[in-house]
């Protein structure tokens, strides 16, 4: 840029974020969104932006974007506190940075202040929710375990079986329907191992 040159807008830096993030470039696209608010940091449309493009971030594998991306979304809210993108937008961070139990306490105190403010109590039930939902993946699955006739029937009559059928079906063309049986058989138990070994993985 010559001297001559007026800078850019904030309706372009916005632009040009938009377009990077487009691309998948997050680094450019989160840039171009701190350029457009310089120029207007009080902006929800920008701070929503920018709090998006860090939870795009966090989701490829950086987590402490989570906790980066709740702060647009706090400016907004000092602005208005009944943003409800922004309230949306500010859970699931608290859930995923896992200081849910900080949201949680937040909404809590605003409501010891009015207990009738239907609003904070809406966001009080969905942070407590979010929380409930975090102990059943977190405690929960782990300790999952199938119950004995779960196992036994499966590791002892349908992968035995199914062995059995698909053998007999190999002592002559008349007994040849039995591979179709001893095929579904094992794919029935193949289909029960990897159901269990998606609940059991932490």
């Amino acid at each position: 840029m010559t001297p001559m040159e007026a800078e850019p807008s904030f309706e372009k830096f916005l632009e040009l974020g938009d377009r990077h993030i487009g691309r998948g470039e997050l680094e450019r696209g989160i840039h171009y969104y701190h350029k457009a608010l310089k120029k207007n940091l009080q902006d929800p449309a920008a701070n929503l932006k920018l709090a998006e493009a860090y939870r795009l971030k966090a989701e490829a594998g950086k987590k402490i974007y989570y906790t980066l991306g709740m702060e647009p979304l706090r400016r907004i809210l000092r602005m208005d506190p009944r943003n409800e993108a922004a309230h949306e937008k500010l859970l699931i961070m608290a859930f995923k940075s896992e200081t849910l139990d900080t949201l949680v306490q937040e909404y809590g105190e605003k409501l010891k202040i009015d207990p009738a403010d239907g609003f904070y109590a809406k966001q009080l039930q969905h942070a407590r929710a979010m929380a409930m939902l975090d102990a059943e993946v977190n405690i929960r699955l782990p300790e999952y375990t199938p119950s004995p006739f779960i196992k036994y029937f499966f590791d002892f009559m349908v992968l035995p079986c199914g062995a059995i059928t698909l053998v007999i079906s190999n002592f002559g063309p008349k007994f040849k329907p039995f591979f179709v049986l001893g095929l579904a058989m094992f794919l029935f138990y193949c289909v029960y191992r990897g159901i269990l070994y998606m609940l059991l993985r932490k």
